[in-house]
């Protein structure tokens, strides 16, 4: 092995896993330390993907190496090969089943990992099977799994749907969570570890999320050995769904979705469509666990060919499966511009192309609460309905506008290139068009009849839609609003780039401007400073309100039981629990977050120097007298806000893409705070 102060060219297997610096010896000092076993192997990444019997040969090749080593001579001391541990969890309890069952691959339908492949021809990538690694002294970590398909979809009712809808709705009655708690000693992946490995593309990439969502009662899911056993075993279901796909995306030139299998995830979604819904959900995954925005969008576009492929873009009185259909294909359209917006790039097909004609999903049982007036429609065959998509859809195209015009007026800021002539009334009219869609949303109340997962998913998307409009116009003002942003805080910030803010790697980059370059942007904007810096406070604090009153996942909810609470959740705050959501919209808190920060510390300066009558315009009714009370009043409001949104994203820190967010939320906020 290299001396430890030389280039390590080769990092130990657990110090890959966890992503972290490895000093090249064995056993390397963070093994010591977190007492993982050390072990080194070459890196097979790069190369032809040479298929599942290749795979097999390797593994079936490595497990004849490892049991050559002198290691297993005491084999037979030890527990059995597949010796892990699991318990289910349920309702009320941590642990239903208190005493320890090994697990036999005759007794569970698990095959030893250089056999086990799927249905699909897939081979998982499980490594070594855990009787070949020798005795280990350091105690478990706790892994999610599911040992049946229909408990791996309650799951997705419970922890994914309410926030991203991919799904038609649950075929049978909704029941309690029953996660699989799998104690695993290796953050090293294997999938003879775990009590059943998925059988489809999109069972593997349900299972990356939620196995990144520690079982019900952990306690020790904070620790970093945890958190890395829970990445390795994500990484590893969505490679295999992304090697299982390779045979799968074969083109369709307009197939008939009724003709074929259904999917057994799921009675009333075809087979044929389960690459699309994979791809939706690896996007997903790219954004929230690995924070890697170009990655994400390439996932969205694939999904979009596929979808194109199999003609969802299109319904016709003979379509069959409408419900999967319509969601679907929205779904990934709704990924493809949260990719566009982040990326502040253009959309490989936007929402109003004639060559659409699906119409948008419908919830059951969601009606309106108030009169609403007519709502423009996106074209004359998607008819306004009081669902929630139709305006998700437009605040989505709102946002991305207004990033690219934000983006335009900050290239001005950092270049001086010129602005276009058009610049003044483009603003105008898209802050406009953004205002008619929030007085839209003020009027919109959906509720619904029932509980549930539907429920919870029409309410969130209003919700999400509320975000997506604040987050537009707070986008389109931050520029003038503050020019010289960095100086404020006297840190690393970037309230214009969404992919900035939500690719960790980007999101402490510095963003110097100065004040002498705003001149053409103060001359084409048709808003002063002040008109601006108002319009984001006031945007700010909506977003941080939905995020405020969004509810967290229900591992206990089932169709028996019946929560009142939950029909009208912006009336009622609910705990923070982790995960609180899907963290898609991570990058809209953060800006959010920022403004309140610098609103916040100019405020704190002005009382602490005796000059707040240059900030009473941000008063509702400015008055001498009462002008410390009213800064006092806004100090207040402001630091409630910035901890809804510092805990609403704290509570999202087990997806590695949002690691990063809370870290500086938390510089920030004490920094603020202190200040």
């Amino acid at each position: 092995m290299p001396p430890a102060s030389r280039p390590v060219k080769l990092a130990c297997l657990p110090c890959r896993a966890s992503k972290i610096r490895c000093n090249g010896q064995d056993p390397c000092s963070n093994c010591i330390s977190h007492g993982d076993e050390c072990r080194y192997q070459p890196s097979r990444r790069g190369g032809a993907r040479r298929g599942p019997a290749a795979a097999e040969k390797l593994a079936k090749k490595e497990t004849q190496r490892c049991a050559a080593k002198p290691a297993v001579d005491n084999l037979e001391k030890e527990p059995a090969p597949h010796g892990e541990l699991y318990h289910r969890h349920t309702q009320g309890s941590t642990s239903t089943l208190n005493t320890p069952l090994p697990i036999s691959p005759a007794e569970s339908g698990l095959r030893p990992s250089s056999i086990l492949r799927e249905d699909c021809g897939v081979s998982p990538l499980g490594g070594i099977p855990s009787g070949f690694l020798g005795p280990v002294n350091h105690p478990p970590k706790a892994l999610r799994a599911y040992d049946c398909s229909e408990d791996l979809i309650n799951a997705y009712y419970i922890f994914i749907h309410p926030y991203f809808p991919l799904l038609p709705p649950p075929v049978v009655a909704q029941y309690e969570d029953k996660c699989v708690s799998v104690e695993v000693r290796s953050t090293h992946a294997n999938a003879s570890s775990l009590p059943r490995w998925p059988t489809s593309p999109l069972g593997l990439a349900l299972a990356a999320i939620l196995t990144l969502i520690p079982p019900t009662g952990d306690s020790n899911s904070a620790d970093d050995g945890a958190a890395a056993l829970r990445r390795s075993y994500a990484d590893s279901y969505a490679r295999s769904a992304l090697e299982s796909l390779e045979d799968l995306l074969e083109p369709y030139s307009h197939a008939n979705l009724a003709d074929g299998p259904r999917s057994i995830l799921h009675y009333a979604i075809p087979q044929k469509m389960e690459p699309v819904l994979a791809l939706a959900l690896l996007s997903l995954y790219e954004c929230c666990q690995r924070g890697n925005v170009p990655k994400m969008r390439l996932r969205a576009n694939q999904a979009l060919t596929a979808a194109m492929d199999l003609s969802l873009h299109t319904e016709t009185p003979q379509t069959g499966f409408l419900d999967a259909h319509r969601r679907c294909w929205w779904a990934v359209m709704f990924l493809v511009y949260q990719s566009s917006i982040m990326t502040t790039s253009p959309p490989f097909i936007t929402f109003d192309d004639i060559r659409i004609t699906t119409m948008f999903p419908e919830f059951r049982g969601c009606r309106e609460v108030r009169t609403l007036l007519s709502i423009e429609t996106l074209r004359p065959n998607h008819p306004s309905h009081v669902q929630p998509w139709p305006l998700l859809v437009k605040a989505q195209a709102a946002l991305l506008r207004s990033c690219c015009i934000g983006r335009e007026l900050d290239r001005e800021l950092r270049t001086g290139q010129s602005l276009s002539f058009s610049i003044r009334e483009e603003i105008k009219d898209l802050d406009s068009l953004i205002l008619g869609l929030a007085a839209e949303a003020d009027r919109f109340r959906c509720v619904t009849n029932y509980q549930g997962a539907e429920a919870d998913a029409s309410r969130n998307l209003w919700a999400i839609s509320n975000a997506l409009i604040h987050t537009s116009r707070l986008t389109l003002h931050s520029v003038r609003a503050f020019p010289d942003r960095r100086r404020i805080l006297d840190g690393p910030i970037d309230l214009l780039s969404l992919d900035a803010s939500c690719t960790p790697s980007s999101l402490v980059e510095s963003f110097h401007l100065s004040t002498s370059q705003t001149g053409e942007v103060d001359t084409h904007f048709p808003f002063t400073e002040r008109e601006s810096i108002r319009i984001c406070l006031h945007s700010s604090l909506v977003v941080s309100r939905v995020f405020r009153r969004l509810p967290s996942p229900n591992p206990s909810y089932s169709d028996t039981t019946v929560d009142m609470t939950a029909a009208m959740p912006w009336t009622s705050w609910r705990r923070l629990s982790s995960p609180r959501s899907i963290p898609y919209m991570a990058s809209c808190q953060m800006q959010s977050f920022y403004t309140l920060a610098m609103v916040l510390k100019c405020v704190n300066t002005a009382l602490c120097s005796g000059t707040i009558s240059s900030y009473a315009y941000l008063f509702e009714q400015p008055s001498v007298t009462t002008e410390v009370q009213d800064a006092e009043r806004l100090v207040e409001e402001l630091q409630i806000g910035m901890d809804a949104l510092r805990r609403s994203i704290k509570a999202d820190v087990l997806f590695g893409g949002v690691e990063v967010m809370a870290r500086e939320v938390e510089r920030v906020f004490e920094a603020t705070l202190m200040g």
